[in-house]
């Protein structure tokens, strides 16, 4: 109709004069003007959430951090000081293993479990061996076969780093007993390491002090004290007589540390630290791979 009678298109524009089409685009930019304003406050907003919480997580994880180093140097503490014996708590570990390797081994009910439970039987059996070599004598021959087939065994961290392993083994077997047994054993492992270097370190640093002598005046001394503390005339130092003579030293060693350095300085796995085996220490035998 209105292309028939030729009129032309209106739109609101047409209704308003100059003043009031000014005044509306002036009140339009007011709007667009304060919706910038809103997103701007609210972008804002966030940007101080995001850094609210920035800052949050940041005072926990500094907290978390001085928390873990606190409970880290306590465990170390309890770990070189603490009076249970090495020996003894990785001999719980080796009969530990031995039994559940034992009773594996009949579970027909998990016929693939059988073989690794051979394997960890096996290896609880090395383990108790180990701990109690020295004193089965008549046993020695198979200490030498360990000595010769699988020397890292009779050395201190390779013992640690065994103790782990077993340790990853029950641990991947992924049942409750296997979790709590495997949790001990890495325990032994990572407690024989940390104890045998601290252990270590202390008697390299006994090595600086003799320093200072005459190789003729240090051979007497060592021979002497050797003397002094082989009270038995056995020819060799054992677990009893080692605290002493490490003490006449002026090494404070904890018990731990003490069977640690026994297993250091006794080479040659008879449970004693012979005279040679004394005098090699002192006279400054390498102790930084135990």
């Amino acid at each position: 109709l209105r292309q028939r009678l030729r009129l032309p298109h209106l739109s609101s524009s047409n209704f308003l004069d100059s003043s009031q089409a000014s005044a509306l685009k002036e009140l339009n930019s007011v709007k667009l003007t304060q919706e910038h304003q809103e997103d701007m406050s609210s972008v804002e907003g966030d940007d101080e959430k995001v850094t609210l919480v920035g800052r949050i997580g940041s005072a926990l994880a500094s907290q978390t951090i001085e928390r873990l180093k606190k409970e880290g140097s306590r465990v170390a503490s309890m770990i070189t000081k603490g009076p249970v014996s090495l020996t003894l708590m990785c001999l719980i570990g080796g009969l530990l293993t031995t039994l559940s390797g034992f009773f594996g081994m009949f579970n027909l009910l998990s016929p693939l479990d059988i073989l690794p439970s051979a394997y960890n039987f096996v290896f609880g059996l090395v383990m108790i061996f180990l701990e109690i070599h020295h004193k089965i004598g008549y046993l020695g021959f198979l200490y030498r076969g360990i000595e010769h087939w699988m020397r890292v065994l009779t050395t201190l961290t390779g013992r640690s780093l065994f103790y782990f392993y077993v340790g990853s083994l029950f641990l991947s077997r992924w049942t409750f007993f296997g979790i709590l047994l495997g949790m001990y054993m890495c325990v032994c492992g990572m407690f024989s390491l940390a104890v045998g270097n601290a252990a270590a370190q202390k008697l390299q640093d006994s090595q600086v002090e003799l320093n200072d002598m005459e190789s003729g005046e240090k051979g007497e001394f060592i021979k002497k004290t050797f003397n002094d503390f082989d009270r038995d005339g056995s020819g060799g130092v054992d677990a009893n007589e080692l605290p002493n003579l490490l003490k006449s030293l002026g090494l404070e060693l904890s018990q731990p540390e003490i069977d640690s350095a026994l297993l250091i300085l006794d080479t040659n796995g008879s449970g004693k630290i012979d005279y040679e085996e004394f005098k090699d220490w002192l006279m400054g035998r390498d102790l930084s791979f135990v």
